[in-house]
């Protein structure tokens, strides 16, 4: 059997084990306490010379065709001349990830420009933030749960906390990390999959502006995540007495060091928001449904101060994590639904305005506020499509139609509901 051959059947092997496998990242600061000199010139270093090699293959006319084993590279000096580098810290395999991510954010654009949206180009990078180790025990090792080893570098990185990473997991490619505040390696790892106990529960979400997110039990959930005080002085004293062109100072720069650490925090503050909410909808719930809003376009709204309050939430991270859900267990339909127009009852039409917040039927007569009536809606439009793909088996009954002098409680969602008149066809969902 060729070497080619062996690898073709390891791939192979590879890719049917993941099938019952579960994928986690595991993201681990490198400890700055035990950085030497030496150890912080080599990370500096990298950072540095992927950039030159990032930007050298961006510059080139074809970078399909270009070699992942330079060793010099030509870079532009403070007199915007063109002077050679040498690579010295980089290796192999860390050559080969900058290539490849390159070739991937090309093929990225290619793919978006052939679906009609509109694209430029690859740009040049002042700084890089990330380079990829793509082969665990060659790129990059674990020593002893305690000390990352990196390929081209005699030498032990202290790293906290690895022993949290359960055994039996089986490591993939990683990230080396840089961020205001510090150097930080993401691990990713495959493990069997777990069996999720069974709740019986389902839910909606609508969202909104006044109120972020609103469920069918009337429970709503508002952030705001604004920038600080010293977020706000730091922009200041950046932005003062300069003027574009204008060579940084070494005082300037450092300013921008500590409102790129302020903004990070901000961001971890987020994600830790979003990670909470999403894994307690993934443990609580066994169906959700949702509505696929165009946040974007709530974000350049100026109306009202929309837009502002839209991009100190967290909706957009919300939603793109519950759109990760298995797709037994999340269903998402169309924005273009009037959802909050349409009664969860009878699914009539009643067109509201934006000051309205009760929903009054004008057919079957239910009366419910009016984010809580939209959540019922998608939840009721969601399980229909569970149907229509025949993923999920839901009973609907049919109620009889009744004269105009009946009246009776319907219970719909938990909601009483009282119809007056004639009534609808009335679907409840097991």
């Amino acid at each position: 059997m060729t070497k080619t051959e062996k690898i073709k059947n390891t791939l192979k092997e590879t890719r049917q084990r993941r099938k019952s496998q579960e994928c986690k990242v595991y993201t681990y600061k490198i400890d700055h306490s035990h950085l030497t000199k030496r150890k912080q010139n080599y990370l500096s270093g990298l950072f540095r010379e992927a950039k030159w090699l990032r930007n050298h293959y961006v510059a080139s006319d074809d970078v399909f065709k270009e070699s992942d084993k330079l060793d010099k590279v030509f870079v532009l000096n403070k007199d915007r001349q063109p002077e050679e580098r040498e690579l010295g810290n980089l290796s192999s395999q860390m050559k080969q990830g900058i290539l490849d991510g390159v070739k991937h954010d090309i093929k990225g654009l290619s793919s978006s420009k052939a679906k009609g949206r509109k694209v430029g180009k690859l740009k040049f990078k002042s700084r890089v933030n990330s380079i990829n180790l793509k082969q665990f025990d060659n790129t990059y090792k674990v020593q002893k749960q305690r000390f990352i080893t990196l390929q081209g570098f005699k030498g032990k990185f202290r790293v906290r906390g690895l022993k949290q990473i359960p055994e039996g997991a089986e490591f993939a490619n990683a990230k080396l990390l840089r961020k205001p505040s510090g150097y930080y390696i993401a691990i990713t790892c495959f493990m069997p999959k777990v069996v999720r106990k069974q709740t019986g529960k389902e839910t909606a979400f609508d969202f909104g502006i006044k109120d972020n997110i609103t469920d069918i039990s009337g429970k709503r959930d508002n952030w705001a995540f604004e920038e600080t005080k010293r977020i706000k002085r730091l922009s200041r004293k950046i932005n003062k007495h300069y003027k574009k062109g204008q060579k940084s100072s070494r005082n300037r720069e450092h300013r921008k060091h500590l409102l790129r650490l302020e903004y990070e925090k901000l961001s971890n503050r987020k994600k830790d928001v979003i990670n909470k909410f999403v894994s307690n909808v993934k443990t609580d719930y066994d169906f959700v449904g949702i509505q696929d809003e165009n946040i974007s376009e709530w974000k350049s709204s100026r109306m009202r101060g929309w837009g502002r309050k839209v991009h100190h939430s967290v909706m957009g991270g919300i939603i793109s994590g519950i759109k990760k859900l298995p797709e037994t267990q999340m269903q998402m339909i169309d924005r273009w639904e009037a959802t909050t127009q349409e009664c969860p009852i009878c699914e009539m039409k009643n067109k509201l305005g934006l000051d309205e917040r009760v929903y009054t039927c004008g057919q079957c007569g239910f009366e419910h506020e009016r984010d809580v009536a939209s959540a019922m809606t998608i939840l009721k439009k969601a399980k229909a499509m569970q149907v229509a793909k025949g993923i999920h088996a839901v009973r609907m009954n049919t109620m009889p139609v009744e004269d105009s002098t009946s009246t009776r409680q319907t219970s719909l969602f938990g909601t009483q509901v009282e119809l007056m008149k004639q009534e609808a066809p009335c679907f409840s969902m097991g």
